[in-house]
Order: C-alpha cells, then sequence, then structure tokens
C-alpha cells in the first residue's frame, strides 16, 4: 500500500479516512478479480443500518453483484446469523470495516446498533424525531443527527448523475424489454 500512497502527489499519511477509503477500493478490485476468473458473483455484506448511515466506501465495500442482506438492519442480521448456527464469536463480534488497526463501527457512529436500527425503523416509517426520541427515552439532538447523516449521505447511495441530452438515457429510462425497432 505504501508504493500506491506514495504515488499520490497530495498524499496525507495522516488522514486515515483516506488511507481507508483507498483500502476499501483496492479490497474489492481484488475480490472482482477472483470472482472475474472463476466465473462468479460478488455477494455483499452491508446492511441497512450501515447504507442508511452512509457507513462505507463509495465504489469500495459497497460494491457488489448481489446484496442479500442490505435490506436488514444490523440487529436482525445478527439475530438471522444466530437463528442459522453461525458460532457466537462472530456474532457477537464487534463490527468494523478494518481499514486501520482498532477501527469499530460503533464507536465511529457514535451509537450502539441495538438503539441505532430503533431510530432507522422509525424515520424508515415517517415517525417525527421528537416521536422516535420520546418512545425510546432518547435526546432529540440524537435523532436528529441520525437523521440528518440519512439524508447528508444520500450521495453514497445513488448511482452515477448523468446529465441528460438524448431522448432516452441509459441507465435511466432506456431500458429495453423487447427488440426495440
Amino acid at each position: 500500500l505504501e508504493e500506491i500512497y506514495n504515488s499520490i502527489p497530495i498524499f496525507d499519511p495522516a488522514d486515515k479516512l483516506c488511507k481507508g477509503n483507498i483500502k476499501a477500493r483496492l479490497r474489492i478490485i481484488y475480490i472482482y478479480y477472483y470472482a472475474n476468473k472463476l466465473n462468479m458473483l460478488v455477494c455483499g455484506s452491508s446492511d441497512k443500518s450501515e447504507t442508511i448511515m452512509g457507513y462505507f466506501t463509495k465504489w469500495g465495500d459497497i460494491a457488489a453483484d448481489i446484496s442479500p442482506i442490505m435490506d436488514l438492519f444490523k440487529t436482525q442480521v445478527r439475530k438471522l446469523a444466530d437463528y442459522i448456527g453461525i458460532p457466537k464469536e462472530i456474532v457477537t463480534k464487534p463490527a468494523s470495516p478494518m481499514l486501520w488497526p482498532g477501527q469499530l463501527a460503533e464507536e465511529e457512529l457514535g451509537i450502539k446498533y441495538e438503539t441505532l436500527d430503533l431510530i432507522l425503523y422509525g424515520l424508515e416509517h415517517f415517525m417525527k424525531t421528537e416521536e422516535i426520541a420520546e418512545q425510546l427515552g432518547l435526546n432529540k439532538e440524537l435523532v436528529d443527527r441520525i437523521k440528518n447523516r440519512w439524508l447528508y449521505t444520500e450521495h453514497k447511495r445513488q448511482g452515477l448523475l448523468t446529465l441528460k441530452v438524448g431522448y432516452r438515457t441509459v441507465g435511466k429510462d432506456f431500458r429495453l424489454f423487447r427488440d426495440p425497432c
């Protein structure tokens, strides 16, 4: 990695986030290399909690061909893993993207997944932040912070922004379900 870092003229070795994003993107390059060589698909491991919070590297650890657990909150994934017999030490292991030593998801997010998922569930179901805070016995500012992060990270969950100049734009409104002629 040092060779790659040193090849970037404006590289700042103290910038953990940028270094971590490079690492996440390099990982996905290797994963897709093997998938391509073995004629397989890449199965994603991002869950709904991480995705809503934007807790992933754009074009990095979020990249996948299929994402079977992306519509499950972290707490649901853990319950499912426990139910199907995944070993306890894996189910209870603290979440981490492992981009630098000691990195823990809950510390970075500033909230336990058990609480975060309840807030996200309420927001997903159009509950007011005041109502969520009251029902969960939480500070309204915490719920507002979670809601704002959801809103501010929307760009990470969207595909490429495309300047539409044609009649139909590939990937937007140009999909062939039958012979186009």
